[in-house]
C-alpha cells in the first residue's frame, strides 16, 4: 500500500523522508539502507527537484489571486482584470495669480491671451522643477493698463502643474484590433493625457480621443482609449474595436499622446513660482508678474502595492458611480488620495439633524495640508470644489455633496501597574518607561482615524506582556473635546462626545476643564457634586465664581453664555475632560476621530514586594 505525501510537506528533508517510506513498503526495498547507498543521491534529486516544483507552483498560485500577489505587475494585471487601473504618477500643482501691466504703451490690445504651456521655475529643497499651464488663459485691459489672467471659466486663480510636457506620436501601419501602444515612461501622468488621431501624418487637425474612465456610455462610434502600466512599468494604449469600444485608429491614421512626465510628491512645497518667459505684445516683451495662492501639492508616485490591493475591489464594486455613501467614499479616495488620509461618508438620513438628498463627506487631509500654514485652507477648499465637481460627473441620483469637518475626541487614559523588583533585572523607571512606550504605540497604531475606536481591555493586554514584573494593571479613561473661544466675548458652546457621560456622584467630578481666565481669576469647569449642572470655579480662591454655566446629559455638553478673558497656558484651547459612562472602550461615530492626549495621560507604578505575594 503506498504511502500518501502531503502536498503542503515543501521542505527538503521532509519530501526526502517522505520517499524513503513510500519505497520502504516495496518488498525490494524492506531492509534497505538508504543513508550507505548511492540511491540516497538519486533521492536527494528528486527531493529538492520536488521542493523546487512545490515552491514554484505555491508562488505561482499566490500570484493568481489580489489577495496573495507579491509582484507588482501580478497585482496590476489583476487589478485591470475586475476594471481598476491603478494610479499612475500624479503630477504636483500649485495655484497662482498672473498679470502684467501694459500702462502707457500706445496701441495697447484690449485682450491678451497666453497660450497652454506657460512655464514656470521653482525650487523645493534645493531642487529646481519646471511648472506650466495646461489651458489657455486671458486677460482684459482694466484701462489702466492692467492685465489680470483668468482661466476659461474666469477664475483668477490659474492651476500650473509640475512637468515636462511630452509628446508620443504613432504611426498606424496596419491591424489595430487589440494592438497596444507602448509609452515608455514610468513617470508619466496619465491624468494629463490628451490622445488625438489625425487621418494622415501630414494632417494638422484630429480627433481626440475619451479616456475609458472619464466615459459615461459607449456605443460604436464612441471614440475611447485605455491606458494602463504595463508589467515593465512603464504604459501602453489600446483603443476599440469598432464595436463594444467604439471606433479604432485605421492604418494610415497618426496618433499622438499629449502627457506631462512628473517628479511626483518630491515637487510638493513649491512656494515661489517664477515665469520662464515674457509675452510678445505688437513685438515688444512684457514681464508676467505671478503670487502664489497656493504652495504647490497633491503630487505623488504610482499606486502603492497596498493601495492597489485595497481599493481595487471596492472600485469593482462601484462600477465608477456614484450610487451609495460607500461609493461616494470609495471614488474620493480614487481621486484624491495623495491628499487625504482618510475620509467617512454617509447619507444625510444618518445625520443628527437628518437631512434627505444629501451625502455627508468627512476628509481627513494629510498631514502635509494639515502642516501647510499658508496654503492648508486653500488647498482643502480647492480639493472640496473638485469632489463636488466629481461628484455631478459620476453620481446618478440628485444627491447633493456637503462637508462636515472631522470632530477630534482625545482620550486620556491613567495607567496604574503592579511591579515585583524580583522577577526582573531592570529598573522600575526602565519598566515604567517601557509601559508608557506601549500606551503611546497602542494609540499611534490604532486611533488617529474614522471608525478606530479605543479598547483598554487591548491595551491593558500590551502592558501586561512588557514584562514578568509586571503583575496587574488598570486604566481609567476620560473623553476630551476642546473649545477654541474668542476672548472676552460671551459664547455658547455645545459638545457631543462619542460616547454617554457617567451619572454624577457625590466623590468625583465627571466633567471638569482645563484652566481659564474669568473676571481676572484662575477658573475651571466642573459639574457639581451628585448633579449634572456645571459650574465655574475659582482654583486659587477655591470659590465658585458662576454656579450654573451649563449642564451635561447623554453624551452631549452644553455650556451656555461663558465668557473666557485669556488662556494662561498660551494655547488657543481649552480642553473639557468626561469621564465615559463605560470605560471599557470609545467607539467614535461617523466624523469622529479618536486621538490620544499624552501631555493629559499617567503612568504609575506601585512596588510590591515578595513578602506581600506570599
Amino acid at each position: 500500500m503506498a504511502t500518501t505525501i502531503q502536498s503542503t510537506a515543501l521542505d527538503f528533508s521532509t519530501i526526502k523522508n517522505n520517499l524513503k517510506t513510500s519505497l520502504t513498503k516495496s518488498t525490494e526495498f524492506t531492509d534497505y539502507n538508504f543513508e550507505a547507498s548511492g540511491l540516497s543521491n538519486i533521492l536527494d534529486v528528486l527531493a529538492t527537484n520536488t521542493h523546487f516544483n512545490g515552491l514554484i507552483a505555491n508562488f505561482a498560485l499566490n500570484e493568481s489571486y489580489l489577495g496573495t500577489a507579491q509582484l507588482r505587475s501580478s497585482i496590476v494585471s489583476l487589478a485591470e482584470g475586475i476594471g481598476y487601473v491603478p494610479d499612475s504618477a500624479n503630477a504636483s500643482r500649485a495655484i497662482v495669480n498672473l498679470t502684467t501691466s501694459l500702462a502707457g504703451v500706445a496701441g495697447r490690445p484690449n485682450k491678451i491671451t497666453i497660450p497652454s504651456g506657460f512655464t514656470f521655475n521653482s525650487t523645493v529643497d534645493g531642487v529646481a522643477f519646471t511648472f506650466q499651464t495646461q489651458e489657455d488663459i486671458s486677460a482684459t485691459d482694466d484701462g489702466n493698463g492692467s492685465y489680470a489672467f483668468q482661466t476659461a471659466d474666469g477664475s483668477a486663480n490659474i492651476n500650473i502643474f509640475e512637468g515636462t510636457q511630452t509628446t508620443k506620436t504613432f504611426l498606424i501601419t496596419g491591424e489595430t484590433e487589440n494592438f497596444a501602444y507602448i509609452i515608455p515612461d514610468e513617470n508619466m501622468d496619465i491624468d494629463t493625457a490628451v490622445v488625438t488621431n489625425f487621418e494622415t501624418a501630414a494632417s494638422s487637425a484630429g480627433t481626440t480621443f475619451t479616456d475609458l474612465r472619464n466615459a459615461t456610455s459607449i456605443t460604436e462610434s464612441s471614440r475611447i482609449y485605455i491606458l494602463k502600466e504595463t508589467p515593465k512599468g512603464d504604459f501602453e494604449i489600446t483603443f476599440g474595436n469598432g464595436t463594444v469600444l467604439g471606433v479604432s485608429p485605421v492604418a494610415g491614421n497618426k496618433v499622438t499622446v499629449d502627457y506631462l512626465s512628473c517628479k511626483g510628491a518630491s515637487a510638493n512645497g513649491g512656494k515661489s513660482f517664477t515665469p520662464v518667459s515674457q509675452i510678445n505684445v505688437n513685438g515688444v516683451n512684457y514681464t508676467v508678474s505671478s503670487t502664489t495662492v497656493s504652495n504647490s501639492f497633491g503630487g505623488s508616485a504610482k499606486e502603492s502595492i497596498a493601495s492597489i490591493r485595497t481599493t481595487a475591489p471596492f472600485q469593482y464594486a462601484t462600477q465608477n458611480r456614484m450610487v451609495t455613501a460607500e461609493d461616494y467614499a470609495t471614488l474620493v479616495q480614487r481621486n484624491f488620495g495623495s491628499l487625504l488620509n482618510d475620509i467617512s461618508s454617509f447619507g444625510g438620513e444618518d445625520a443628527l439633524e437628518p437631512e434627505f438628498g444629501v451625502i455627508f463627506l468627512s476628509l481627513l487631509f494629510s498631514d502635509a495640508v494639515e502642516n501647510d500654514t499658508i496654503s492648508g485652507e486653500t488647498i482643502k477648499q480647492t480639493t472640496k470644489d473638485d469632489i463636488v465637481a466629481l461628484a455631478k460627473d459620476l453620481s446618478v441620483a440628485s444627491f447633493d455633496v456637503k462637508f462636515t469637518d472631522p470632530v477630534q475626541t482625545f482620550v486620556e487614559t491613567t495607567v496604574f501597574f503592579q511591579f515585583n523588583p524580583n522577577l526582573t533585572t531592570l529598573a522600575e523607571n526602565a519598566i515604567k518607561s517601557q509601559v508608557q512606550d506601549v500606551v503611546s504605540d497602542y494609540f499611534s497604531k490604532n486611533t488617529g482615524k474614522f471608525k478606530q475606536s479605543f479598547r483598554r481591555s487591548n491595551l491593558l493586554t500590551l502592558i501586561d506582556a512588557v514584562s514578568p514584573s509586571i503583575l496587574s494593571s488598570r486604566c481609567t479613561v476620560g473623553m476630551q473635546q476642546r473649545i477654541t473661544p474668542t476672548l472676552t466675548a460671551i459664547s455658547d458652546y455645545t459638545l457631543r462626545l462619542p460616547q454617554s457621560i457617567a451619572t454624577a456622584d457625590d466623590v468625583n467630578r465627571i466633567v471638569t476643564s482645563t484652566a481659564f481666565t474669568f473676571q481676572n481669576k484662575n477658573c475651571i469647569i466642573r459639574n457639581r457634586l451628585n448633579s449634572n449642572v456645571l459650574e465655574v470655579f475659582d482654583n486659587v480662591n477655591s470659590e465658585i465664581v458662576v454656579d450654573n454655566i451649563g449642564s451635561y446629559t447623554g453624551d452631549t455638553i452644553s455650556i451656555i453664555g461663558l465668557q473666557i478673558d485669556a488662556i494662561p497656558t498660551g494655547e488657543s484651547f481649552i480642553k473639557i475632560t468626561a469621564t465615559p459612562e463605560n470605560q471599557s472602550f470609545v467607539t467614535p461615530f461617523r466624523q469622529d476621530v479618536l486621538k490620544h492626549d499624552l501631555q493629559r495621560s499617567l503612568v504609575s507604578v506601585v512596588e510590591v514586594s515578595t513578602d506581600v505575594l506570599n
